[in-house]
C-alpha cells in the first residue's frame, strides 16, 4: 500500500547517508506501528485504551527521533509555512491553560494541542525518504482496514464461527458511530489516492478491496456528517485533480447528481432529530458574553447549560441530557477560547490550506494522487467538525495533524544544523531523556487513577461481620450511654451498611445534636438521602458538612455527582477543583472530570 515514487528525481532514501537511512526507518517503523495498532484498540470511556496508546506511542516516536538527531550530532528540522502558526498555536494553547482558572478542566484541551503538535513534528520531520513514508502509510492503512472489516462484522453480528455484537449503527473499537466514521474519512482519501499512484497490479487490488470495504462500513455509521464530509473531500480531490474546466464541471455535476440520489435513497438518516442550529445559536450568545478570550478551553459543558434555551431545553432536559458540546469544532473553539485563540487556529487552517494547494500543484505527477489524497483527507477531518467535534476526543485532531505533517514530506527543505559540539550533543540526549522520564509517566496518570476508582470496592462491598450482633451491641452501648455522638454515628453506620435507612437517619441525626461541629455525621446523611434518590436533601446535608469542614473532600465528591446528576455541571466542576486543590493526586476527582467531558 506504498506510493509509487517519481521517475525524474532519485528516491529520498537513496540520496541519504546509509547511517541516517537505517535511523529514519527505525522511526518510520515505531510510527507504523502505532498507527497500525491504534485503530485496533477498543476506545472506552474513561479508561480509553486507544488514546493511551497514541499519546504513548507518539510521544516515543518524538523522543526517538529527538535522541537520534543528537545522537548522530545532526539536527534538522523541515522548513514550512506552518512552523510559525503551529508555534503560536502551542503557545496560545499553553497560555490559556496556564492562566485558566479552570485548569483540571483544561488540562485535557491542552494535551490535545499538544499532541497535535507532536504528531506534526513526528511525521513532518522523522519521515525523511520515500521508503519511510511508504512504511507508515502501510501500517496505518493495514490497521485501519482491519478495524473496518471488524466494522462490517458488527453490521452481520458476525459471519460463520466469528459472533461479534450486532449494532444498527456501526462503530468498530471506536466507541462511537461518529468517530468512526471520521476515521473512515481521514483514511479513504489516502487510499483512493494511494490507488491512483499505483502501478503494481497486487497492490491495486489490495486498495480497491479497502475503498469498497471502506465506502460500506462508511455507509453502516448512518453518520450524515461523515458522509458530507467524504462527498466533499472526493469533490476537492476532484476539482484539484483536473486541469480542464469542462473536466471539472462533468465532474461535479455527476458528483452532485449521485450525492442528491444517495441523500433521497437515505432520507430516513437525514430525517433523524436533531438540535445542532439550536446549539450553535446558543452557543454564539455564550461566545457574545466572553468575546476577547472565550469561557476558557475545555470549559464548553461547565457553561453552556446558564445559555440554554427553554427551547432547546424542551429537546433536551438538562437533568436527563448533557449538551456537552456544540456540535461544530470550530463554535465550539470560538466559544471557549474567544477571538484571540479562534484567529490562531483559523490562522493555522488558512496556511495548511494554502500550503496543501502549492504542495499538490508542484509535486511530482507520480506523486500527485497521493498529495490530493492527504490533502482531501485532512479536509474531509475539517468539513466534518462543522457538525460534529470528534476532533475534541483528541483522535480525530492527531490524525489531522499528522497528515498536514505528511504532506510536507514531499517537500526536501531542512534547516539543518550538522557537526554539533560535544557539549551540545550531549546536553540534547540528556535533555530529551529528561523529557521523556517526566512526560511518558504523566501520560499514564490519569489512566491509572481511573484503574484505582474502579478497584475501590464500594461502601455496601463491605460487609460487617455478624451485624445483627454488632447492631444489638450498640444498641445497648447508646441505651448506657445517651450522651455518647460517636456511639451513635457507629450505629448509624452499621444500619446503613444493612439499609436500614430510617434507623440509619435517626443514628445519624441523633449523633448530629449531640455533637453540631460534626461533620461526618451530616455527610453520611446526604449519602443516605442521595442512595433514596433525594438528591436536594443530600445536597443539602453534604453543604451543612461543608459548612462545619470546608476542607472534607469526602462531602465535595458527593456534591459533585449530584450536581452532575443534577445537570449542574459548573457547580459540579466547581466542588472537583476544590478537591484538586486539598488533594491534586485524588483519582476520583479526576475520574470524574473526565467523566463529564466524555
Amino acid at each position: 500500500m506504498g506510493s509509487s515514487q517519481s521517475k525524474n528525481a532519485p528516491p529520498a532514501s537513496k540520496v541519504l547517508p546509509p547511517k541516517r537511512q537505517w535511523q529514519d526507518l527505525v522511526t518510520a517503523g515505531l510510527l507504523a506501528a502505532v498507527l497500525f495498532f491504534v485503530p485496533l484498540f477498543p476506545d472506552v470511556k474513561l479508561t480509553r485504551p486507544k488514546l493511551l496508546l497514541l499519546e504513548a506511542g507518539l510521544y516515543s516516536a518524538l523522543f526517538l527521533w529527538l535522541f537520534l538527531q543528537f545522537f548522530r550530532s545532526s539536527v534538522s528540522v523541515r522548513k514550512s509555512l506552518l512552523l510559525l502558526p503551529l508555534f503560536f498555536y502551542a503557545l496560545a494553547g499553553s497560555l490559556l491553560y496556564i492562566y485558566s482558572p479552570d485548569k483540571p478542566i483544561a488540562l485535557n484541551e491542552l494535551k490535545r494541542c499538544l499532541l497535535s503538535l507532536c504528531a506534526y513534528l513526528v511525521a513532518a520531520n522523522a519521515i525523511s525518504s520515500i521508503r519511510s513514508r511508504n512504511i507508515v502509510l502501510t501500517g496505518m492503512l493495514s490497521g485501519s482496514f482491519l478495524a473496518i472489516l471488524y466494522g462490517l462484522l458488527q453490521h452481520t453480528g458476525g459471519i460463520g464461527m466469528i459472533a461479534v455484537p450486532a449494532m444498527s449503527r456501526i462503530m468498530s473499537t471506536f466507541g462511537n458511530p461518529i468517530f468512526f466514521a471520521a476515521h473512515i474519512v481521514c483514511v479513504l482519501p489516502i487510499a483512493i489516492g494511494l490507488l491512483l499512484s499505483q502501478r503494481s497490479a497486487w497492490r491495486r487490488l489490495l486498495l480497491i478491496v479497502f475503498i469498497a470495504a471502506s465506502l460500506a462500513a462508511l455507509y453502516y455509521t448512518q453518520t450524515r456528517a461523515a458522509y458530507i464530509a467524504f462527498g466533499s473531500s472526493l469533490l476537492i480531490m476532484l476539482l484539484m485533480g483536473t486541469r480542464s474546466g469542462k473536466t471539472r464541471l462533468l465532474l461535479a455535476g455527476t458528483l452532485l447528481i449521485g450525492a442528491g440520489i444517495f441523500a433521497f435513497m437515505t432520507r430516513d438518516i437525514w430525517s433523524r432529530q436533531q438540535a445542532h442550529l439550536l446549539i450553535w445559536r446558543d452557543s454564539m450568545a455564550m461566545w457574545a458574553q466572553n468575546p476577547l478570550l472565550g469561557t476558557g478551553p475545555g470549559t464548553f459543558h461547565i457553561y453552556f447549560p446558564g445559555f440554554a434555551s427553554e427551547q432547546l431545553r424542551s429537546i433536551w432536559p438538562q437533568e436527563q441530557f448533557i449538551v456537552n458540546d456544540a456540535h461544530n469544532e470550530y463554535v465550539q473553539f470560538l466559544t471557549e477560547t474567544g477571538i484571540v485563540g479562534f484567529g490562531i487556529f483559523l490562522w493555522l487552517l488558512i496556511t495548511f490550506l494554502v500550503l496543501a494547494w502549492r504542495r499538490v500543484r508542484t509535486v511530482e505527477s507520480s506523486d500527485r494522487p497521493l498529495a490530493l489524497g492527504l490533502c482531501a483527507a485532512a479536509c474531509g477531518i475539517l468539513i466534518q467538525n462543522i457538525f460534529s467535534v470528534d476532533m475534541r476526543f483528541i483522535i480525530s485532531s492527531v490524525y489531522l495533524f499528522l497528515i498536514m505533517g505528511l504532506l510536507e514530506t514531499f517537500s526536501s527543505g531542512f534547516w539543518k544544523k550538522d557537526n554539533l559540539p560535544a557539549f551540545a550533543r550531549t546536553s540534547g540526549i540528556a535533555a530529551v531523556g529528561a523529557a521523556a522520564f517526566f512526560i511518558l509517566p504523566a501520560v499514564f496518570t490519569p489512566y491509572l487513577a481511573q484503574k484505582k476508582v474502579s478497584a475501590t470496592p464500594d461502601f455496601f462491598d463491605m460487609k460487617v461481620l455478624e451485624p445483627a450482633k454488632t447492631i444489638a451491641d450498640l444498641e445497648v452501648l447508646a441505651l448506657q450511654h445517651p450522651d455518647q455522638p460517636l456511639v451513635f454515628e457507629k450505629l448509624g453506620w452499621v444500619y446503613s451498611k444493612e439499609r436500614m435507612w430510617e434507623k440509619a437517619i435517626n443514628s445519624y441525626e441523633r449523633a448530629s445534636e449531640l455533637d453540631p461541629k460534626a461533620a461526618g455525621p451530616l455527610n453520611n446523611l446526604g449519602n443516605i438521602y442521595f442512595l433514596q434518590n433525594n438528591r436536594p436533601m443530600a445536597i443539602g446535608y453534604w453543604n451543612r458538612s461543608l459548612g462545619i469542614n470546608p476542607k472534607q473532600v469526602d462531602s465535595r465528591l458527593n456534591l459533585a455527582v449530584a450536581y452532575y446528576y443534577q445537570g449542574l455541571l459548573k457547580e459540579s466542576a466547581e466542588q472537583l477543583k476544590a478537591v484538586l486543590k486539598l488533594e491534586p493526586n485524588n483519582e476520583k476527582a479526576i475520574v470524574l472530570l473526565k467523566q463529564m467531558s466524555e
